[in-house]
């Protein structure tokens, strides 16, 4: 069953090399299961190796990218899209980048992808994202992440079943059965109180 997901990721050029292999290799794998891969459009970074990669297996895969103005005024999009929406505010672009998908995913990124992933994770602990909820820990990328949420439930304000809706991964293989296998579902909205 074909299925549509978001990539949240950096826009970085001077990543290391391993970051970039593993989304490529990601990037292949999708574009085989002809998957829907929406991200934020531009040409850099992680994001420009996803589309490029998808764009050249020539594939059914579609990929979108929705990119806020100011940053198309930058000439930063991705030239390849046929399938570009250019929106007013980040705030637009984050709604439409998990509008109607079956699961987003964080790769490694800096302080856009953690705020887009942030938004989309607290919508689905709020019952407001019926998605699943990705974090690729690619050779301990988020760890410190992970422990800052564990003492915010040490600290009692996050609660601990936190955990129950959001899938950590640390490789590619593991990604990849993680989207293949994600499932559509709201939470109560009492799974969001601290406990």
């Amino acid at each position: 069953m074909s299925k549509r997901i978001s990539i949240y990721c950096s826009s970085s050029n001077i990543l290391d090399e391993k970051y970039i292999e593993a989304a490529r290799e990601f990037a292949q794998a999708v574009s085989l299961l002809n998957y829907t891969v929406v991200c934020g459009g531009s040409l850099r970074g992680l994001m420009g190796v996803i589309i490029d990669t998808i764009l050249s297996n020539g594939t059914g895969s579609r990929v979108e990218g929705v990119i806020p103005q100011f940053m198309g005024e930058m000439e930063i999009h991705h030239p390849g899209l046929e399938h570009l929406k250019i929106v007013d505010s980040m705030s637009e672009r984050k709604e439409l980048l998990r509008r109607d998908t079956d699961a987003v995913i964080a790769f490694p990124g800096g302080l856009g992808t953690l705020d887009e992933f942030l938004e989309t994770y607290t919508l689905k602990r709020l019952g407001r994202y019926n998605g699943t909820v990705i974090l690729f820990n690619q050779d301990g990328f988020y760890n410190s992440f992970l422990a800052m949420l564990d003492n915010f439930v040490q600290e009692k304000v996050l609660n601990s079943n936190y955990k129950d809706s959001l899938v950590v991964v640390d490789s590619v293989e593991e990604l990849l059965v993680a989207v293949k296998n994600c499932e559509k579902g709201f939470l109560n909205l009492a799974h969001y109180l601290p406990e």
